[in-house]
């Protein structure tokens, strides 16, 4: 069992969701109502937002104060940061007053206790384990580096009954390298016994592991000063990744493969085993294979970001929903406890009709604007006008569509006031709300939705958790029930569902590599990410806000043995990852590989410095994308009739990109503008177009031409809602440009050509489009040629469709594409 099964079991009640519950209404109600009364608002209100920004550090900060029992009056107030005398002042608020009975942590455990815990430490994972044969008499604790305050006090208890050993390696050749276990073991009271083995020497050439032991041996003998010892007969060579996401797609390769050998235990039949200096790298993983990461929390699942969603929008000071960002709209469509005829559907909807939306804050104005859409719909004048609406996204959804997505809106209104109404006025708020909350999850879920067995598991896991608050008598803010939500609404754990890592941090190392000769002999320990940034220096930050070494070594000098062990490896860390790097090689067993990340963002990396004083070799990875073409058109091809369903302009698509064609001619049937760019390009090319018809051979002034301009834009703008004043004098200056250079054309159009160009424009945005990268080319030259019947049956045959493929052609015309979100081309091309 891990060190942490043992705290939790021996302090069960302070790690409690019941404990922590109380505890964060706790410190939020001294943060908001007892802290810095005397500043000035503004002065009061900064630090508030510094606190509250940062509500789980201050959490863990409190929580270490009282792990440490920290001697309120032993501290230098001199010596503090600001800061730090804030989080001072909410400690000793806490200490004075009722909250002090919430952080109280039980001293001096009976032996009953002590032998209570550790049965419930050995059964948490295993709750058949037989321990009988036990003895409880002795406790072994090995390879811990990092002690958390908790740790410590648990070590204190079950020492006073029991005898408790710290075990950890040692070799003295390297006195250097593993200084920092010394430095932090010499802070406990105990004397440290050295049992003197004999020192490992790689002697064996014929063993695979080697190399990988005398590279351990060589950056030892560098930290240790003995640079004329070292002998490099060759290069090392490490691989190098051009940033973390190749290096996620070769372990997801490593990975994939491993499940095809042993579909059980692919970790075991993985080629290689990976140790990363940096393991987030399976923050990528985890989308590619999330059962591999434990079972999924709560809150991962659709429903849980439904009521993640719903409090993000809830403004507790206006008390209703307040939207800032329009994907918690779609969080909330999407988590299928909405009603909807099929799943997704509403989804969808909201996909096609969401441009509609932008500028909105409330849902009461997104149901305006569908009213409106709904109300123009009833009197569109022609089928002309009706077409060119039906271009624009939201207006060819059908009715009952719109009416499905109003009825999902006014659900989720309802819901956010049922949850969240007055939270902030009432007494006991945060146990009111996850009452309701176990209801609803009760009644209108369990009883009446049909869920998949691993998901209706979790909701009564958490349905049991929700348990241990049913009695808590705490009131608190919104924010800190919405910034504390994921703690509470989480499942009991099962261990057997833990989460088996793909790419495992230094930290696991230590017990790991002493099975590597155990296994496949072909088997290979990676240690990745090695770089000076990783392994040189701490990764996380030693002391959560705001406290940090000056607060431990200078404003107060506590003598404490817990104290300065929990001090010293906070500092020590950085130390630890060097340690494990060179342990990892020294006792590894197999083969070994190196590897490191080059690019973090924009700046680069540079391998450890330790293995470039032994003299590196870099070789580059290069994904290489395997796999058989498929046959273009293959389904496609069955709907295909020929090209008299096809009209000129769909033959101008294909001309211009075959991938279009496929989109707007075969799957949509129609050129359907979805963002609000090109909503509002559309809306200048119509109103450009309507103002031509209006003037067609009337000599016009531009002063009259703005005017027309203006009085038009007007009726347009009912059918574009989310245009705002900007828009206006964009679109309008847009439009008279059109209207002036269609004016300049030196040959009269006949009204034909004139009905083909602007039918043009309404489908392409332009009809002549200018490179000025290229000599002032225009790219659609050619493209839109007159065409007769036999011309499009040949430009449109199978034949030719088959020849082309669904090729992507590039250039400027992709950016007036109805379909460039969903096009990688678009993305790629280069202007």
């Amino acid at each position: 069992m891990t060190v942490q099964h043992l705290t939790n079991a021996m302090f069960e009640e302070w790690v409690s969701t019941e404990r922590m519950v109380r505890q964060h209404a706790d410190i939020d109600n001294v943060i908001n109502n007892e802290l810095l009364s005397g500043l000035d608002m503004g002065e009061r209100q900064n630090i508030l937002n510094a606190f509250l920004l940062n509500r789980d550090e201050v959490f863990q900060s409190i929580r270490i104060l009282f792990e440490l029992k920290v001697d309120i009056h032993k501290i230098a107030r001199d010596k503090l940061t600001r800061e730090q005398g804030y989080i001072v002042d909410i400690y000793q608020h806490i200490l004075d007053s009722n909250y002090k009975k919430d952080f109280f942590l039980k001293n001096a455990l009976t032996e009953k206790e002590v032998n209570e815990g550790l049965i419930r430490a050995m059964t948490s994972i295993n709750k058949q384990y037989d321990y009988s044969a036990v003895n409880l008499d002795r406790v072994v604790i090995h390879g811990v580096h990092q002690f958390s305050p908790i740790i410590l006090r648990t070590i204190e208890e079950i020492a006073r009954f029991k005898e408790v050993i710290l075990l950890f390696n040692y070799q003295k050749q390297y006195k250097n390298l593993y200084q920092t276990w010394i430095d932090i073991y010499s802070a406990f009271e105990c004397t440290i016994e050295d049992y003197d083995r004999n020192e490992f020497v790689a002697d064996d050439p014929r063993t695979v592991s080697y190399q990988g032991n005398v590279l351990a041996d060589q950056m030892g003998k560098l930290i240790e000063g003995r640079k004329k010892e070292i002998r490099v007969q060759r290069p090392y060579e490490i691989l190098e990744f051009d940033n973390v996401t190749e290096f996620a797609g070769y372990v997801a390769g490593l990975f994939d493969s491993a499940k095809h050998i042993d579909p059980l235990r692919p970790m075991q039949a993985m080629s290689e085993q990976i140790y990363a200096a940096d393991s987030s790298v399976n923050n990528i993983l985890k989308i590619y294979f999330p059962e591999q990461f434990g079972e999924r929390e709560f809150l991962n699942y659709p429903l849980g970001h439904f009521f993640l969603a719903l409090a993000n929008m809830w403004d507790s000071e206006e008390n209703t929903l307040l939207i800032t960002d329009m994907n918690d709209i779609r969080e909330c469509l999407s988590a299928g406890i909405l009603e909807e005829s099929k799943a997704g559907e509403l989804n969808t909807i909201f996909g096609q009709i969401q441009s509609l939306f932008d500028g909105c804050t409330t849902i009461q104005q997104m149901k305006k604007r569908l009213e409106g859409v709904r109300r123009s719909r009833r009197y569109i004048p022609d089928t002309d006008v009706e077409e060119r609406l039906n271009r624009i996204s939201y207006y060819a959804v059908s009715r009952n569509d719109i009416e499905k997505l109003e009825k999902a809106l006014r659900e989720i209104e309802d819901l956010g006031a049922h949850f969240y109404e007055d939270f902030e006025r009432k007494e006991n708020n945060f146990r009111e709300f996850y009452k309701k909350m176990k209801h609803y999850l009760q009644t209108d879920v369990l009883d009446l939705r049909e869920l998949s067995e691993e998901f209706r598991d979790i909701i009564q896991r958490v349905l049991t958790r929700l348990d241990e608050v049913d009695d808590v008598n705490a009131s608190a803010s919104f924010s800190c029930l919405k910034a504390t939500m994921s703690i509470y609404l989480s499942q009991e754990k099962r261990p057997e569902k833990s989460a088996n890592w793909i790419v495992r941090n230094f930290e696991q190392i230590d017990g790991d590599i002493l099975r590597s000769g155990h296994g496949n002999k072909n088997t290979v320990y990676h240690f990745a990410c090695l770089s000076d940034e990783e392994i040189g220096a701490a990764k996380k930050r030693e002391f959560p806000w705001p406290l940090n070494d000056d607060f431990f070594e200078v404003a107060q000098n506590p003598v404490d043995w817990k104290y300065q062990v929990y001090v010293k490896s906070c500092k020590e860390y950085k130390n630890f990852k060097r340690y494990a790097l060179i342990y990892g090689l020294e006792f590894n067993r197999a083969r070994y590989k190196l590897s490191y990340v080059k690019r973090d963002g924009v700046s680069k990396r540079e391998p450890y410095y330790l293995l470039k004083l032994l003299g590196l070799k870099w070789n580059s990875y290069r994904e290489r994308k395997t796999g058989t073409k498929r046959e273009r058109g293959l389904s496609i091809n069955l709907a295909l009739t020929g090209a008299s369903r096809f009209d000129k302009f769909d033959y101008y698509r294909f001309k211009i990109c075959p991938y279009r064609f496929l989109l707007e001619s075969l799957i949509e049937e129609a050129t359907i503008y979805k963002d609000n760019f090109l909503q509002l390009k559309y809306m200048e090319v119509l109103l450009a177009n309507r103002v031509r018809e209006a003037l067609r051979n009337v000599p016009i002034s531009e002063w009259a031409l703005v005017q027309k301009l203006e009085e038009e834009y007007e009726e347009l703008q009912t059918y574009f809602p989310f245009a705002q004043t900007v828009n206006r004098i964009d679109v309008i200056h847009a439009a008279q440009r059109r209207v002036s250079e269609a004016e300049k054309k030196q040959l009269p159009m006949s009204e034909s050509e004139e009905r083909k160009d602007r039918r043009i424009q309404e489908l392409f945005i332009h009809n002549r489009l200018v490179n000025y990268q290229r000599y002032k080319m225009d790219v659609f030259k050619d493209k839109f040629p007159d065409v007769s019947r036999e011309q499009l049956e040949k430009g449109l045959s199978k034949e030719k469709i088959l020849q082309e493929g669904w090729r992507r052609k590039t250039d400027l015309w992709c950016k007036y594409c109805a379909n460039r979100e969903i096009c990688i081309a678009y993305y790629c091309r280069k202007d």
